[in-house]
Order: C-alpha cells, then structure tokens, then sequence
C-alpha cells in the first residue's frame, strides 16, 4: 500500500491507495499533529510513502514506520511528467502533485487544473504531459478577509451568490467581486489556454471546487482527491522504477 500526505496550508489530507491507485480511506484535519497520519498507518500499513509540504510542517517523514521508499517530495524528485518552469525550486508540491494527477486521470488532453483553497492556483499541462506553468491568486477566504482587514469600513461577509450581477449591497457587492471574480479569472485563464492548445479540460480540486464548478458554463471535472491521487502517481512511478 502507499501513503500520500498532503500538508498544506489550512489542512493536511493523508490517503491510502492499493497497488492500482484505489483510495482505501483518507483522513483531512487541521494542526500540524502527526498522530492522525499514524493512526490511519496502524490502520492501514504502508509499504511505501510520500510527503508533500505546503504549510508547516513540524515531522519528518522518518517518524512514520515503513519498509519500502519514503519520498519527501522536492525538485529532483524523480516525475512522470515534463516540467517546464524557470524556477522549478519554487514551484508548489501541491502543484507537482495536481498536474500529476490531471494527466494520469486524463491522458491525451490538455488540462487547465484549478485549485481553490487558501491561494487561487491555476496549473495548465497539455496532453503529452508537459507541465507549462500557471498563476498564483489570492483565494476565496482570503479575498473577503483582505477586504475586510485593509479598509475602514467594509464588512467581512461569508462567500455567496447574489440575485444581482451589480451588487445592491456592499455585503452584496464584496461577495460579487470575490466568488464572481474568481470564476471571471478562471474562465479567462480557460479562454487563453484554449487559445493556445484547443480543447483544454477542467479539473478542479481544493476546498472551494465545488462551490465554484456550480457557475463554471464549461464542462468541468471535480476531484477532491486529485492531490493525493497525483502524489500517488509519483511514489508509483518512482518504485517502479527503483534499482
């Protein structure tokens, strides 16, 4: 079996797959305790492991009792994709991990891969599996707080849909530019790849997915797993192929 753990910046995500990449239980929590991932490993024991950081992270990936590899998920990680990006040192595990797993659940097509949580994060990779880059944005949470906490007067409001497209209310108004903006911003990232690719297909992960998917117009995929699933393809491709 393999364990994959997502920290990431407001929650860590551990799961279990089975040799063929079958989800057997995942567990999601806040703090940056150890104990739940150890708990779920005397559940379910893993041969193999792999850790991807986002947040704080206060463990080492040595802590948890396995036999097989332990991969603590970093530029010179071995993939099974192409990365192409200036800064490779930089770029976010989770992003690493979501392109992965865009390509394995979708080979031969370009995929726009929209992660909604704490950052806005939109990833695109085409259909060969050439990671060609994406862009970084303030997320849902963050928007209404920043708002909130760089002005005088506006109120913090909670993420909704208003009735109207111009907001009737400052309430109204604040949420209009947060929720409707961020789908704004993803479909324009969705037009100018499609520009550049053709047909490019949407996956969307993250805390927000969902809530978001609901007013997208064009076909999109929902996976709450996907960074899990893709952190899974990396430990497989990379057992597979150890000497």
């Amino acid at each position: 079996m393999y364990l994959c753990i997502d920290v990431g910046n407001s929650r860590t995500k551990a799961a279990v797959y089975d040799k063929a990449g079958l989800s057997l239980e995942t567990i999601v929590f806040a703090g940056a305790s150890i104990e739940p991932i150890l708990d779920l490993h005397r559940l379910l024991p893993a041969a193999h492991a792999i850790v991807a950081t986002t947040g704080d992270r206060q463990w080492e990936l040595s802590s948890i009792p396995i036999k097989g590899m332990g991969i603590d998920l970093n530029p010179d990680t071995p993939l099974p994709i192409e990365i192409v990006y200036s800064t490779p040192h930089t770029l976010g595990e989770d992003r690493i991990a979501g392109a992965c797993g865009a390509h394995a659940a979708f080979p031969g097509k370009n995929c726009l891969i929209v992660s909604a949580g704490t950052c806005l994060t939109i990833d695109l990779i085409n259909k060969h599996g050439i990671y060609l880059g994406g862009n970084i944005s303030p997320g849902m949470a963050m928007r209404l707080q920043s708002m909130h906490d760089y002005t005088a007067k506006l109120p913090l409001t909670e993420p909704a849909w208003p009735r109207l497209p111009f907001g009737d209310s400052t309430v109204h108004a604040l949420q209009n530019g947060a929720c409707h903006g961020m789908v704004m911003e993803i479909k324009g990232m969705l037009n100018q790849a499609e520009n550049a690719l053709g047909d490019v297909f949407v996956v969307m992960t993250g805390g927000n997915a969902a809530f978001l998917a609901d007013r997208m117009e064009s076909e999109i995929f929902v996976a709450p797993e996907l960074v899990t699933q893709g952190l899974f393809q990396i430990l497989e491709f990379n057992v597979r192929n150890h000497n």
